[in-house]
C-alpha cells in the first residue's frame, strides 16, 4: 500500500468539486531551520482536481505545469475582484477565485 501524500486532510467532496476550474493564487514562504526566511514565491493557476492523493492540484498559469498544494479547503479564502501583483515577477493576476498562503518549515529532524 502507498502512502498517501495528504494523509489527514479531510475536505468536503462537495466543496472541492465548486473548485475545480477557478484561480488560486499562491504564496509560499520557505524558512529555514532558524525559522529565518529562505524564500518566498508566488504564483497562480487554475484548479485540476482535488483528492488526498495528489492534493489539490493546479496548472500554473506561468509554466503550464502542475503542481501540487494541500487539500485543506478552509485554508482557500475567497478573493475580493481586482488585480494582484506577484511580489517577484510584477506579474498582474486579474480577479482570482481564492487566495491562499502557505509557510513551509524543515522537517523536523529529531
Amino acid at each position: 500500500m502507498t502512502e498517501k501524500v495528504f494523509a489527514g486532510c479531510v475536505f468536503d467532496a462537495a466543496q472541492a468539486e465548486t473548485m475545480i476550474g477557478k484561480m488560486v493564487l499562491v504564496s509560499l514562504t520557505c524558512m529555514n531551520d532558524f525559522g529565518d526566511l529562505d524564500a518566498f514565491e508566488q504564483f497562480a493557476g487554475i484548479i485540476l482536481r482535488i483528492n488526498n492523493e495528489d492534493g489539490l492540484v493546479i496548472k500554473r498559469t506561468d509554466s503550464d505545469e502542475e503542481y501540487n498544494l494541500p487539500p485543506d479547503l478552509d485554508h482557500y479564502m475567497p478573493a475580493k475582484a481586482g488585480d494582484y501583483k506577484l511580489a517577484e515577477s510584477d506579474e498582474i493576476v486579474s480577479n482570482p477565485d481564492f487566495l491562499v498562503e502557505w509557510d513551509i518549515y524543515p522537517p523536523d529532524k529529531s
